[in-house]
């Protein structure tokens, strides 16, 4: 009798042993880390190998669908999509609002200088007392090209601005400005992640000349607004994440330069400092059920940006009747001062069972070159309606603006 039972038993052994090695299997898959191709794959991937998923789980069903996959390339790219790298640019789009409203104000700024230099004795336009109201209303398109662990983008943007000022004494002008703006913003094309922002900003401004030499200072206050929302998928897994996500900066801008002219033209070389602050607050991933297992817990994180600029601005005035025309252009090059601009990004999945990982993006082009040219009539050196374009470029990311501004002295 015993040599009977001893065949069915070994066969009862050997089908538990295979049962438990079919249901393991998605436990025991891995190591994950060795696939990567940067920095913020291999993070992902080792929280991935440090903790085994229990059979039978949602995050089993995750992992084994990236064993699935029949390349390590593309093993690699599920890992990078499980990170938060569709965030990387979040504070960059906050600064780029910021520098656009700066660029904006600056300009009105040397556009009233050229008016107060052509003015005649008998038009109080460089008096004291004289207050000007101007709105100005711009579009804007950027792309950032993509880099390891940073998403490629394109974003659409508008605004909106308002802003009045007095000058106390001549020479002196005080301002403050409110705005507010748009952002759209597309991230990585084949994943089609998606962010919505909308900035509102605040700050004062003033510049003093006297005739022969300038100052400027800007300073803004920005409170950011975020939906993200970000889709991964790869054969075998697929999922939809929306995260509501606020945040705040700050801006401060200094510029000093020469006043020129040789005739009709008016030529001001200058140099600036430019610091930015923009944070983006902490925020957990709302996911579908079946994408929880991808959902992200995302610390704060910030972007902290110091350049410095030199350039120059060429104007001409041109007289007609009670008009005057003013085409101007302006160059100049910016270089960030700062070594690491951008914050590390720290996350976890929202399961909160594996340890927290490390994204650092790649940081932006150190150098850019700005563009600016506009075309203002002035009619009776009170009202002045001014056309501009403004362009960045760097080698990896263009920024094209386009602004009308209306403008009213009292």
């Amino acid at each position: 009798m015993p040599h009977r039972l001893f065949p069915i038993r070994r066969l009862a052994q050997s089908a538990a042993a295979l049962t438990l090695l079919l249901f393991a299997q998605p436990a025991l898959a891995g190591p994950y880390a060795p696939y990567a191709a940067t920095p913020g794959q291999a993070a992902v991937g080792t929280a991935l190998d440090t903790t085994p998923a229990a059979p039978g789980g949602d995050r089993a069903v995750l992992l084994g669908s990236i064993d699935a996959l029949p390349t390590a390339s593309a093993r690699a790219d599920a890992l990078g999509q499980l990170s938060p790298r569709s965030y990387a640019l979040l504070p960059r789009l906050s600064i780029q609002s910021m520098d656009a409203a700066d660029r904006e104000i600056r300009a009105w700024l040397a556009e009233r200088r050229s008016i107060a230099l052509d003015a005649p004795a008998t038009v109080p336009a460089s008096g004291q007392g004289t207050i000007t109201m101007t709105l100005t209303g711009g579009v804007r398109q950027a792309t950032y090209k993509g880099r390891p662990d940073r998403p490629e983008a394109e974003s659409d943007s508008r605004s909106l601005r308002f802003a009045i000022d007095v000058k106390p004494i001549g020479g002196l002008i005080v301002g403050a400005t409110l705005g507010i703006d748009g952002i759209d913003a597309r991230l990585d094309p084949a994943q089609r992640p998606r962010i919505s922002q909308f900035n509102s900003q605040i700050g004062p401004y003033l510049s003093y000349s006297d005739g022969r030499f300038y100052a400027d200072a800007t300073a803004s206050y920005t409170l950011s607004e975020y939906k993200l929302r970000r889709q991964i998928g790869w054969p075998g897994f697929s999922g939809r994440m929306v995260a509501p996500v606020d945040g705040d900066g700050w801006a401060a801008s200094g510029e000093a330069g020469a006043m020129l002219r040789a005739g009709p033209l008016r030529l001001q070389p200058f140099a600036g400092l430019h610091y930015r602050y923009a944070d983006v607050s902490g925020f957990t991933e709302n996911a579908n059920p079946a994408a929880l297992p991808a959902a992200l817990d995302v610390a704060s994180f910030r972007t902290k940006s110091l350049r410095g600029a030199l350039g120059a601005r060429l104007s001409a005035n041109i007289a007609q009747g009670g008009w005057t025309l003013r085409p101007s252009v302006e160059a100049q090059w910016q270089r960030e001062l700062r070594a690491r601009p951008d914050s590390r990004i720290e996350a976890r999945f929202a399961t909160r069972d594996l340890p927290i990982f490390t994204l650092r993006p790649t940081r932006l082009a150190r150098d850019a070159g700005l563009v600016n040219a506009a075309l203002s009539a002035t009619w009776n050196h009170r009202t002045i309606v001014r056309l501009g374009y403004a362009g960045e470029y760097s080698s990896d990311r263009h920024i094209h603006s386009a602004t009308l501004t209306l403008g009213r002295r009292f």
